[in-house]
């Protein structure tokens, strides 16, 4: 050992063992600092759980607006928020109505086995009104396929019943009971069209002749029709086809489109109303059907609201000649139905196509064009909101009056 000691000197491991604590020393450091710079480890997410949103109570500031063209589903705007509230999935050139409980939305719609053919299935869709899911379908015989028509599908004021517009191979009422989930029958409705359900147990069409047509049913949901005379010209003056029309009373506004109201009372035999004129009620000359006659005239695919409460209208109104009841409206007028007197004409920003007001106390008044849903007051006409790409098409408050 006293050579080994020799060899490597008593000073030499001393000074290797100075140099294995700083070592070891300078590990442990580095082992608190890289503990010391470890990221704290992120707490634990609680697991999720799959739920589905339920909608409010839909009230009558809820406006819908249905596409219904190239679109997958009509849209639910609250009136007060401007928020979108949810989106009721239909296939092309559908109709969707609500039923007068609440409980339920109807989508009357046909698809293709395979896309754009194959075979063809017409059916009623149930969906819940508050979740959207659906319900059960319905089969239908058939139904007529056309856009912007608000009153291809009708709900009774009990919710029992549905009436669906068809014209396969003529003009026809399909009558379903909704209770039972079944088609009663159908019932032919010649050479008239739309199917807008009056109270209980009766539908609303408009005839070629200039009539109107009420299909009433019977304790066994068999239709029987009744006709009114003729009152206006399908061919020199046409009824624009989104009218307002009350389910509970079967009282309805009608408007021409030279711009003639027609009030009509559909809740006995149909009878022929007696039209007055927006024109006049503004002071203004009624309107011409004569060539390059100029004069102000309603335009748009839902020209007209009717605030029954109030009785007053809403009417879209364009400076053009007779024929151009498509373009849209360029200033809004308010007149009063009683007395038959323009209140308010208002310039509109923006061109609208389809108007509707809720029926509550305090109104609201719901502007569409294009992709552009725009809130206002029904009183002061003051814009609340303004909603970018909320879809174009009819629109529809659930409220008495479709």
């Amino acid at each position: 050992m006293r050579q080994i000691g020799r060899a490597f000197g008593m000073g030499g491991i001393g000074r290797m063992r100075q140099r294995i604590s700083v070592i070891a020393a300078l590990l442990s450091a580095a082992g608190v600092q890289a503990q010391a710079q470890t990221p704290p480890r992120p707490p634990e997410l609680p697991v999720e759980e799959s739920d589905v949103a339920a909608l409010p109570v839909l009230g009558p500031r809820v406006v819908m607006v249905n596409t219904n063209w190239g679109s997958t589903g009509a849209r639910l705007f609250d009136g007060d928020t401007g928020k979108m509230l949810g989106l009721i999935h239909e296939a092309q050139l559908s109709n969707v109505a609500l039923d007068p409980a609440g409980r339920y939305f109807y989508v009357a719609e046909s698809i293709w086995t395979k896309g754009n053919r194959g075979t063809r299935q017409d059916m009623l869709t149930v969906r819940d009104a508050r979740t959207l899911k659906v319900v059960r379908e319905i089969a239908l015989p058939g139904r007529l396929l056309v856009g912007t028509r608000k009153h291809d599908l009708g709900i009774s004021a009990d919710g029992r019943y549905a009436y669906v517009y068809d014209f396969d191979p003529a003009s026809s009422i399909i009558v379903v009971d909704l209770v039972r989930s079944r088609v009663l029958g159908r019932t032919e409705v010649p050479g008239c069209g739309l199917s807008a359900a009056i109270g209980a147990a009766a539908s609303l069409s408009l005839c070629a002749d200039g009539a109107l047509a009420v299909t009433t049913l019977d304790a066994r949901g068999r239709g029987s029709v009744s006709r009114s005379e003729s009152f206006f010209s399908a061919e020199n003056d046409p009824i624009f086809d989104n009218f307002a029309v009350d389910t509970a009373s079967g009282a309805a506004m009608m408007l021409s489109y030279t711009g003639l109201v027609y009030p009509v009372d559909a809740s006995g035999e149909p009878k022929a109303p007696t039209p007055w004129s927006v024109q006049e009620a503004a002071g203004l000359p009624r309107a011409s059907t004569a060539p390059l006659a100029v004069n102000w005239l309603p335009g748009g695919r839902q020209p007209m609201a009717w605030h029954k409460p109030s009785g007053r209208l809403f009417v879209l109104m364009h400076m053009g000649e007779y024929w151009s009841q498509k373009e849209p409206g360029t200033e809004l007028w308010v007149i009063d139905s009683a007395t038959r007197r323009v209140l308010t004409r208002k310039k509109l920003k923006h061109k609208a196509s389809f108007v509707e007001v809720s029926q509550d106390a305090q109104p609201l008044l719901f502007l569409n064009e294009e992709e552009t849903l725009w809130v206002l007051d029904a009183a002061t006409l003051e814009q609340k909101h303004e909603i970018a790409n909320a879809g174009g098409g009819t629109l529809t408050t659930f409220g008495p009056v479709r």
